[in-house]
């Protein structure tokens, strides 16, 4: 069994390559509806969160610790491992660092399930202008992935306390949205919306990462009642996520109107239709383990480990 350390798993994988190969896992026929439950469980200090997957060909579980206490010890706040299996043998193929995973995984969620939907509103000739809500390590890889992506783009880190920010692509910080932002990528730590409605134009696309718990949200309830949804998941949406599940209960969004990520993907006309809306688009994402896994398995084949098990036969 390989260890692959956290950077590896960047030096291996962009996070616009490893969009693309959360879209090529739907079109082959992935099915996030289907897929294992995450667990949380208490610990000292934290908590243990567990998301296991399996596919034809593989399977696996990432085991994320959350200390929130760490930071004031100079430790990282989430820190695990996910343990990569073969299929049918379920023998052991690798354990991959589980935040360097993470911080590659979740903005490749965010860029996947909206790429066509962007590329559709940019206006021709012009950088596509990105505002990110949160200057941590989720910001940065966003950052990253919108330059890879969509290039030319104009980058600004949204903090109400300006602040430098470690972020190797060009970018400015201020203290507001910029008017007129193309795409507004939230991935804080906040448990209330840290955007109003009225800053989101309508030609805009939101994504929010940030908030994975039912009382939490990043989002306000008036954005939600005027943007087309998209939802990795319906179950996850009501369950664990509060952009979602506290817009339907104020009344802002009707259960089940959305569509979701797999129909995205999978329908391009669907993609073109939202766009073509007079309306914000809004991506609520909270991770899955699917996503988890297609990636892991990209990232040991790339790392010189051939994915069912042979080392020295990259892809």
């Amino acid at each position: 069994m390989r260890f692959i350390d956290a950077g590896t798993v960047h030096r291996s994988l962009s996070v616009g390559r490893a969009a693309y190969v959360l879209r090529e896992a739907l079109l082959d026929g992935v099915e996030p509806d289907a897929d294992a439950p995450r667990s949380r469980a208490a610990a000292p200090g934290g908590q243990l969160l567990l998301m296991p997957s399996a596919s034809r060909d593989h399977a696996g579980c990432k085991v994320l610790t959350a200390a929130p206490g760490n930071p004031d010890r100079g430790l990282p706040a989430i820190q695990g491992g996910y343990l990569l299996f073969a299929g049918g043998t379920l023998t052991p193929l690798a354990l991959i660092e589980g935040a360097a995973l993470t911080e590659l995984r979740t903005p490749a969620v965010s860029f996947a399930g909206v790429l066509e939907v962007v590329q559709a509103r940019r206006e021709p000739g012009r950088p596509l202008r990105v505002a990110i809500l949160g200057t941590g390590p989720q910001g940065v890889h966003h950052a990253l992935g919108a330059a890879e992506l969509f290039d030319p783009v104009e980058i600004v880190f949204v903090a109400r306390t300006p602040r430098e920010v470690a972020c190797p692509v060009p970018h400015r910080v201020a203290e507001r949205i910029p008017e007129g932002a193309d795409l507004i990528l939230c991935a804080t730590s906040a448990a209330t919306p840290v955007l109003d409605s009225a800053e989101v134009a309508d030609a805009a696309v939101v994504v929010a990462v940030g908030a994975h718990h039912p009382e939490r949200r990043e989002l306000p309830g008036e954005l939600m009642a005027r943007a087309s949804v998209i939802v990795e998941a319906a179950g996850p949406a009501r369950e664990e996520c509060g952009d979602i599940a506290l817009a339907i209960a104020e009344g802002h969004l009707a259960d089940g109107a959305w569509s979701t990520m797999a129909e995205v993907v999978r329908d391009r006309g669907l993609a073109l239709r939202l766009a073509a809306r007079d309306r914000p688009v809004v991506f609520k994402t909270a991770g899955q383990g699917w996503e988890d896994l297609a990636v892991a398995v990209e990232v040991l084949a790339r790392a010189g480990a051939d994915p069912a098990g042979e080392p020295g036969r990259g892809r």
